[in-house]
């Protein structure tokens, strides 16, 4: 799951740096939030997943 979570990080900076090439839109602001708010769910995930098999 860490992993799924680093890659939705990556994801997120490059789309917030896509989108700061772009007009100011506030729909690719709108993706770099859905990827991190992926990536902490992911992370929090993988504690509880932790803290159960141990």
């Amino acid at each position: 799951m860490r992993n799924m979570a680093c890659r939705a990080v990556a994801q997120a900076s490059l789309v917030a740096t896509t989108a700061s090439l772009d007009d100011e839109q506030p729909w690719p602001l709108l993706q770099v939030a859905g990827w991190l708010t992926t990536a902490a769910d992911l992370v929090q995930q993988a504690d509880a997943l932790e803290a159960v098999l141990v």
